[in-house]
């Protein structure tokens, strides 16, 4: 069966073979499917928008794990907000001194990763490790500022922020503060900003966003297929940057020349 998937709001998308649908149900949330796909393998879907696949599951997250926390000495504690599949967490697990807070809104989304994603960690959320806040992450991060809790990395790991989305509050001025405030002076927030081809003004957007904030800022990207080609990410720092540094856990996709690639992901596109 030939399923579309969407990639924007306005009606652009991509077309998939479905091999079996595994679940299908709504949260309170969102709609959240699990299916294996032909090429793209098991894949998480909500909203009708692939957020992760077993073809892609390492360039993505071990990008998005690898290269910001290779950039900050002695990382102990990370704040991950969405991620609910439970694979970023899996990739930072491989720091041994890094606590994690992971804050998605849907229980139902961790819950279903557990369930049918073990295969690419999503059992991460079992380590001891790992705190699970099933809350509103901007409401987490504004307790977290009132307690004095700082992080040496944040992540967006979120739904792209479209006017339905759960995670639409999460990266307008007002939350970026917060962020800032519950950040290390030379800690990375990091974001996922989608396909720079299909939808240019997100990363535009973040950017500005937090050039507001922070005195760094600057981006990296990966290619995959599951999302349409170029998808980028983008950081901000009060006091650091992003450059190449040596990868000093394991990885299956992130290597030196691949690290390389995507800091210079600009330069190529």
């Amino acid at each position: 069966m030939l399923v579309k998937y969407d990639l924007d709001a306005k009606g652009t998308g991509h077309v998939f073979k479905r091999n079996e649908l595994i679940e299908l149900k709504s949260s309170g949330f969102q709609k959240i499917e699990i299916s294996d796909l032909d090429i793209l393998g098991r894949v998480l879907v909500l909203d009708n928008i692939i957020q992760l696949s077993e073809l892609d599951s390492s360039r993505y997250h071990e990008s998005f794990a690898h290269i910001p926390v290779s950039n900050i000495k002695n990382p102990k504690k990370v704040l991950i907000m969405g991620g609910g599949d439970g694979i970023l967490a899996h990739e930072l697990l491989k720091y041994p001194d890094i606590e994690i807070d992971l804050v998605d809104i849907d229980e139902e989304v961790c819950e279903l990763s557990k369930k049918h994603l073990s295969k690419l960690g999503s059992l991460s959320m079992n380590d001891p490790r790992v705190r699970v806040h099933n809350m509103d992450a901007l409401e987490f991060c504004n307790n977290s500022m009132k307690s004095g809790v700082v992080y040496d990395c944040i992540f967006a790991d979120i739904t792209d922020p479209h006017p339905e989305s759960p995670s639409k509050s999460l990266l307008g001025d007002e939350a970026l503060g917060v962020y800032s405030a519950i950040l290390h002076d030379d800690g990375l927030f990091i974001s996922q900003t989608d396909n720079i081809q299909i939808a240019p003004e997100h990363r535009e957007q973040v950017g500005n966003s937090l050039s507001k904030v922070f005195n760094n800022v600057g981006n990296f990207g990966i290619v995959a297929l599951t999302l349409s080609s170029m998808f980028s990410f983008v950081w901000g720092s009060k006091n650091n940057s992003i450059s190449l540094r040596p990868i000093t856990v394991e990885t299956s996709w992130l290597n030196d020349r691949r690290y390389r690639f995507c800091l210079e992901f600009d330069e190529v596109t």
